[in-house]
C-alpha cells in the first residue's frame, strides 16, 4: 500500500501506527459516496510531468458535465467543455507522460477527494484510469464560495521566467492556499493541497520558499514522494485577479527546523522549494471566489 519513501517518512515522524489506521480509507476504486461529489465540481486540481521530469500542477475548470465518473475505476473529462487557459502546460505534458494525480476540492464545504492514476486519450475525451482513490480530512482548507459568472475568454499571453519578480513574491507571501505536485521514483503522481494563514509560505533571500508541514493524515504521500524523488510543482491561485502561478523545481526536507514563531504548528517539519521556472497565466476566469473564513486548524 505504501512505497518505501512513505514508510520512511511515517517512521521518521513517529506516525507509522496512525498511517496504518488512516490508510484503510485508501482503495483502488472510487467509493460510491464520492461520485456525485466529483461530478458536481466546477474545477479540480491535476498534476502532470514532462519528458524532462519536471512536475507541474494545474487547475482545470469547465462547464457542467465536463466531469463524468463512468465507472468505479474511470473518470472522463470532456475537453470540449473545459474552460481553462489552453496555454497551461497540462496539455503538452499529457502527450509526453500519462501518469497523473487529481484532487477534487470544494472550498465551501471543505471536502476533498484524491485520485491517482493514468490518462488515456480518445478523441475529445480524457479518461483517468484509477490506481488509488481516497478522501482527505478538511484541515487547513480556507472556506470560499465558488460562484460561476459565465464562460471565460483568455486574452493576456503567458508570462514565464526563472527568477520570480517582486509582484509574484507578493502573490506568494499573501497566499493562504497552494497546491503541490509530487511523484515517486517509479513515476506515480500525486496532487495535494496546502493551506494556512497568509504568510505561512516565506521567500528566502536566495529565492527559495520555506514551507511548514502541518500535522495531517499521517500518510505522508507528499513527503514520501519527496524522499524518493525531490522534484515538485506548485500552484498558487490569485482569486481576485483570476491568475495562476505555476512553479516547477526541487525540494529539500527539513525534519527538525522549529523556529521561535512555531509556524509549523509544533511538528518542527518544513520543506524548502527551489524554483527552476515559473509560469503566470490568466486563468480560472468565469468564477467569483467569495472568501468566507480561514480554517480553524491554521496555526
Amino acid at each position: 500500500m505504501y512505497h518505501e519513501g512513505e514508510l520512511e517518512a511515517q517512521q521518521r515522524a513517529g506516525e507509522r501506527h496512525m498511517a496504518e489506521r488512516n490508510g484503510k480509507a485508501m482503495a483502488n476504486q472510487i467509493i460510491p459516496g464520492a461520485i456525485n461529489f466529483i461530478e458536481r465540481q466546477a474545477f479540480f486540481i491535476i498534476s502532470t510531468r514532462n519528458n524532462k521530469g519536471e512536475l507541474f500542477v494545474s487547475a482545470l475548470s469547465g462547464e457542467e458535465g465536463f466531469l463524468k465518473v463512468t465507472s468505479f475505476v474511470t473518470i472522463e473529462i470532456n475537453t470540449n467543455l473545459v474552460n481553462s487557459n489552453p496555454a497551461d502546460p497540462f496539455w503538452s505534458n499529457i502527450v509526453e507522460q500519462a501518469k497523473t494525480g487529481l484532487l477534487f476540492i470544494e472550498p465551501a464545504t471543505r471536502r476533498r477527494f484524491r485520485v491517482n492514476g493514468t490518462i488515456e486519450q480518445e478523441n475529445d475525451l480524457l479518461r483517468i484510469v484509477v490506481d488509488q482513490a481516497y478522501p482527505n480530512c478538511p484541515k487547513f482548507i480556507q472556506q470560499r464560495q465558488v460562484l460561476k459568472t459565465g464562460k471565460p475568454g483568455y486574452e493576456r499571453p503567458e508570462e514565464r521566467g526563472t527568477v520570480l519578480p517582486p509582484d509574484l513574491h507578493e502573490m506568494i507571501r499573501t497566499a493562504d492556499t497552494f497546491f503541490v505536485a509530487s511523484a515517486s521514483n517509479k513515476g506515480d503522481m500525486d496532487a495535494s493541497h496546502r493551506g494556512g494563514a497568509p504568510g505561512f509560505v516565506s521567500i528566502q533571500q536566495d529565492g527559495s520558499l520555506l514551507i511548514p508541514d502541518y500535522k495531517g493524515n499521517s500518510l505522508f504521500n507528499t513527503f514520501g514522494n519527496f524522499i524518493t524523488n525531490p522534484k515538485a510543482g506548485l500552484l498558487f491561485i490569485d482569486f481576485e485577479k483570476h491568475r495562476t502561478l505555476q512553479l516547477t523545481g526541487s525540494v529539500e526536507i527539513l525534519w527538525d527546523h522549529e523556529d521561535a514563531q512555531s509556524i509549523s504548528g509544533g511538528t518542527g517539519r518544513y520543506w524548502m522549494f527551489f524554483p527552476a521556472e515559473w509560469i503566470l497565466l490568466e486563468n480560472l476566469k468565469g468564477f467569483d471566489w467569495n472568501f468566507m473564513e480561514y480554517s480553524p486548524f491554521n496555526p
